[in-house]
């Protein structure tokens, strides 16, 4: 049977959109102003409170004498509440938002920042012991330092600070030198003039840095236009299963990422949703404990997030009457997951298909017709189409081929490499995603490989290339591959495969060795000694 898969299906707003972030923020303040837009922890900001601080933000970095219109800002914080105010008062500045993983080791937060040439960065303290070593390699005029409870009252403020410092011990020893602290620059900012920019669809709201098959360092370049119509597509394809001003929505998956920061930083200006940033995941009873005071009617995560709640027995008795649907984002659903997670709560999992350089989304379940194993269906507006290995479409069901996706939320191109644009999108506006796909006759997509070096560790990309880089420079290693092995919980881990030079070294070894350079997530979980290497595998990209 075959079935034309590339005709779009109509989209209402974003095939017209015309506006850019700060218009939906003014909308957002007019609808919700005193609506709660963001929650951390006991502290709530609205709307309007969001949009005044980010105003203040905004007009500090346009009155710094050393920034400019254009300039990128790189932010290195996690789900705070400072996040959004820094986030959208860096759009209200003209300037260009450039996400760093928190998590990350200062060779990997050195080589980001410098390939994005930014000019200002905003890093949250418990990072802020990476500024040292940044500073002796790049000469970066603004260097902000936020804490990660900045915009909670006091006396909460100093107390979580206490805690956080005397107790847990997470802020390491810094040099502040040089430094400003967010609060200090709201402070003047308050009493400086914002100016708003003249921003049209087609300027750059983001560099979003993600990789490739040979693990470059890639920074996907984002528009206003092109985050605006993700949005837009999301909101119109779920319709009336989202409740205008009323929704919660727990909020665990980095906002640095670029599903989260879709889903959970930018959609709300249109939804009007509250949103609960989780500021680490992985502490499921503090989690749990966050959800129960909340009547929440949805939560995004991945299967490890998903294993972990179903896990606890604190979990199992939330209260699950307001929740509509779980969504599941970063990498491939565990069907039989799903259906626990299904039995418990009584409400699906809906799984999707996004790529950071689709801002992110192309695919989606559709939650009155969601269908476990399929990524669901193309979202209102985008063209999803399938190429064999000589170039020809295939327009046939249940037949493999690389998906290629064309829409308003496809990137403008990789920031200064214009060969790896040329290489992953064609002339006439499709992205060649590097996956394999297969549709069937009720237009449901479904994800069935890769042919692009990639290992996808908890929804994280982790790009061989860049391990073997690291170990190569290891003076007992002679030759290494890194390959992705599979995982039950986290969907893949990290293998390596190493021939020593040096026949004392061990496996804790190179770990130890690895833990300098890469954050944890890219840390080789098995490792194994050869005396030879097998070939990479083919590929049909480029």
């Amino acid at each position: 049977m075959s079935v034309d898969r590339t005709a779009p299906e109509p989209l209402d707003r974003s095939q017209t959109i015309d506006k850019n972030l700060l218009d939906y923020m003014r909308e957002a303040v007019a609808r919700y102003a005193n609506r709660p837009a963001y929650s951390q922890r006991g502290q709530t900001l609205s709307f309007q409170e969001i949009d005044r601080l980010s105003e203040r933000f905004a007009a500090f970095l346009q009155n710094h004498p050393q920034l400019k219109s254009g300039d990128r800002i790189a932010v290195q914080l996690p789900n705070v509440l400072s996040y959004p105010l820094v986030a959208f008062g860096i759009l209200k500045a003209g300037m260009v938002l450039v996400n760093v993983n928190p998590l990350y080791t200062d060779y990997e937060t050195l080589k980001q920042l410098r390939d994005a040439d930014i000019k200002g960065w905003i890093c949250i303290e418990t990072s802020a012991h990476l500024i040292s070593t940044v500073r002796q390699e790049l000469d970066i005029p603004l260097v902000m330092i936020s804490g990660v409870f900045d915009l909670h009252d006091f006396p909460k403020r100093h107390l979580y600070s206490y805690i956080l410092r005397r107790h847990l011990h997470l802020v390491k020893p810094y040099d502040a030198k040089d430094t400003i602290p967010l609060r200090q620059a709201l402070r003047v900012g308050r009493s400086q003039t914002w100016h708003r920019p003249a921003l049209g669809p087609h300027d750059l709201a983001m560099i979003q840095y993600t990789g490739g098959s040979t693990g470059v360092l890639k920074g996907a370049m984002l528009t206003h236009g092109n985050i605006v119509a993700n949005m837009e597509q999301v909101s119109c394809f779920l319709g009336s299963e989202v409740q205008l001003g009323s929704e919660v929505v727990i909020a665990p998956l980095p906002i640095y990422h670029i599903f989260s920061f879709t889903v959970h930083c930018v959609t709300p200006l249109i939804t009007g949703s509250h949103n609960v940033l989780i500021v680490d995941p992985t502490q499921i009873h503090a989690l749990i404990r966050e959800m129960k005071r909340w009547s929440f009617t949805s939560i995004s995560g991945v299967n490890t997030l998903f294993y972990s709640l179903l896990r606890a027995d604190s979990f199992k008795q939330l209260n699950f009457s307001t929740l509509r649907f779980a969504i599941a984002g970063g990498m491939k659903l565990d069907p039989k997951l799903a259906e626990s997670w299904e039995s418990l709560t009584g409400r699906p999992i809906l799984e999707g298909f996004g790529m950071t350089e689709l801002s992110p989304v192309a695919t989606f379940n559709p939650p009155q017709a969601n269908r476990l194993g399929t990524v669901g269906k193309a979202l209102p507006g985008t063209e999803l189409r399938l190429v064999d290995a000589k170039g020809q479409t295939i327009d046939r069901c249940d037949t493999p081929g690389e998906l290629w996706v064309r829409g308003p939320q496809v990137m403008q191109g990789y920031w200064r490499q214009p060969e790896e644009t040329a290489r992953h999108l064609t002339p006439d506006g499709w992205m060649r995603t590097g996956d394999l796909a297969t549709f069937d006759a009720d237009g449901y997509w479904r994800i069935v490989g890769r042919i692009k070096r990639m290992i996808l560790v908890s929804g994280f990309n982790v790009y061989p290339q860049e391990i073997e880089d690291v170990l190569a420079r290891h003076p007992g290693i002679l030759a290494c591959r890194a390959l992705g092995v599979p995982h039950s919980v986290s969907g893949e881990v990290v293998k390596v495969l190493v021939i020593a030079k040096d026949k004392t070294l061990k496996a804790q070894d190179i770990r130890d060795y690895c833990r300098r350079f890469l954050t944890t997530y890219k840390i080789p979980k098995h490792i194994e000694f050869t005396d030879s290497l097998p070939p990479l595998p083919a590929t049909h990209e480029g």
